[in-house]
């Protein structure tokens, strides 16, 4: 559980779309009035994360070998933004805001939220031999914890803004060396899997 809650916390909190753009946004409306585009990314993000979970959940008792297949996945996955956010520059802020609606229909289009919902679903939660409960309630710990690390982006503002970009490369391999262990420790219980 606690790989999880790292997992969880390092892909909601690294920069990508929604955090940047709810920082841009309550840097230019404030937080008050920005906190609508956070809260239409929460409903979006939802959404994707109750979908994605239906669908592994029913693909899985379909196919289960296609969990071994969904787990290679996630670790390369984890593998390729762990490089990525390695060489990444910096903060690209050449987006556009909005409200509600921006950020519930942009969940659509954000590759993260769907990867970052199946790799979590496929590597922590679909797994466990844990009650049905408490897997919809991780389930909906994914959009919780996307939400609040948009909204502590928010908070932060400008300055997180100008102390990342201050300090891109160091943060940068911070988050990185978190996916990349991540990455490692999955790998292993892969190849546990693969024993059986």
């Amino acid at each position: 559980m606690i790989d999880f809650l790292i997992f969880m916390v390092t892909m909601a909190i690294t920069p990508g779309p929604n955090t940047i753009i709810s920082m841009l946004n309550a840097s230019e409306k404030g937080l008050r009035k920005g906190i609508s585009l956070n809260l239409g990314m929460l409903c979006g993000i939802t959404i994707i994360s109750l979908l994605s979970y239906m669908l592994l959940s029913v693909l899985i008792n379909i196919i289960p070998s296609v969990m071994l297949l969904l787990r290679l996945l996630a670790i390369i996955y984890l593998l390729y933004l762990s490089l990525h956010i390695l060489k990444s520059n910096g903060i690209n802020t050449n987006r556009s805001i909005g409200g509600f609606k921006t950020g519930l229909l942009m969940q659509i289009v954000n590759v993260k939220v769907l990867l970052l919902c199946v790799s979590a679903q496929s590597t922590y939660i679909i797994t466990i031999d844990k009650s049905r409960g408490l897997k919809f309630i991780l389930v909906l710990l994914i959009p919780i914890c996307c939400f609040l690390c948009g909204i502590v982006w928010a908070l932060a503002g400008t300055i997180i803004s100008s102390f990342y970009k201050k300090h891109n490369k160091l943060m940068n391999i911070i988050f990185s060396s978190s996916l990349l262990l991540l990455a490692i420790r999955a790998l292993f219980e892969f190849f546990n899997l693969l024993k059986y």
